[in-house]
């Protein structure tokens, strides 16, 4: 198997360049299949929840939990467990999309029954992050600096996790070995990351400032939220992927 290349600022312009020029390529199909995204957030915002909108993501108020009911609380966790599995399902298409261009391979019929398979053992990452990051929050809850601690604790997770549902979908990883694919990854190229995290930052901070100067809230909130999940969240999918790829030196 194929080892991890050397990282270079050329190697990440031909990444950029690759992602982009399959993005304008593909579009109208990347959209289609994104959006189940919208569909993920309804799901969440139709339900009588304490959620709210920011740079475009549809956030839980977990400092409102304690006010609810055992009722309040299980539709909650239905609610988001059905929307992550959407959301991971969506993700899983917008990568088999890539694998077939990226690897010159069909969307065959094989690969369309396996997204099932891809979208639970990336439901099932998600879930034991979220998992992690709430056992975290029980164990730092007297803590005077618990927002500092949860955030950086977050941010790390989500890094080590940045590769996950590449590796599952283009290397049909199972959920172990996604996880140790993706740290490897993170720790031979985490200049990749980094760019990636400022580029979506700076994207979905754009599109927000944008819109927010033109209509006013809440639809404003609701447009940024459109955008992001038919335009910005696809491409960035696909330049996580693109980065994940690099690990094959002739894969482009």
């Amino acid at each position: 198997m194929p080892g991890i290349s050397d990282t270079s600022d050329s190697g990440f312009d031909r990444v950029v360049q690759h992602a982009t020029m399959f993005y304008r390529a593909r579009m109208p199909l990347l959209v289609l299949f994104s959006i189940p995204f919208i569909l993920a957030f309804a799901i969440m915002m139709l339900v009588p929840l304490p959620t709210y909108i920011a740079l475009g993501g549809l956030y839980v108020r977990s400092g409102s939990l304690p006010d609810m009911s055992q009722l309040d609380i299980a539709i909650t966790a239905l609610a988001a467990l059905l929307s992550i599995f959407v959301l991971s399902d969506t993700i899983v298409n917008l990568n088999i999309i890539i694998k077939s261009k990226r690897t010159r391979t069909g969307i065959s019929s094989e690969i369309l029954e396996g997204i099932g398979h891809y979208a639970t053992k990336i439901f099932l990452i998600t879930l034991i992050s979220i998992l992690l990051l709430f056992v975290f929050q029980l164990l730092t809850f007297d803590n005077p600096f618990q927002p500092l601690l949860f955030s950086v604790f977050s941010l790390v997770l989500s890094i080590l996790l940045f590769f996950a549902p590449a590796a599952i979908v283009i290397d049909d990883r199972s959920t172990l070995h996604s996880i140790t694919s993706s740290v490897k990854m993170v720790l031979a190229k985490p200049v990749f990351v980094l760019i990636w995290i400022i580029a979506a930052f700076a994207l979905i901070s754009f599109i927000q400032l944008v819109v927010s100067a033109i209509i006013p809230s809440p639809f404003a909130s609701i447009l940024v939220l459109l955008i992001n999940s038919l335009f910005i969240f696809p491409y960035l999918i696909v330049l996580q992927t693109q980065m994940y790829m690099e690990k094959y030196p002739l894969s482009i």
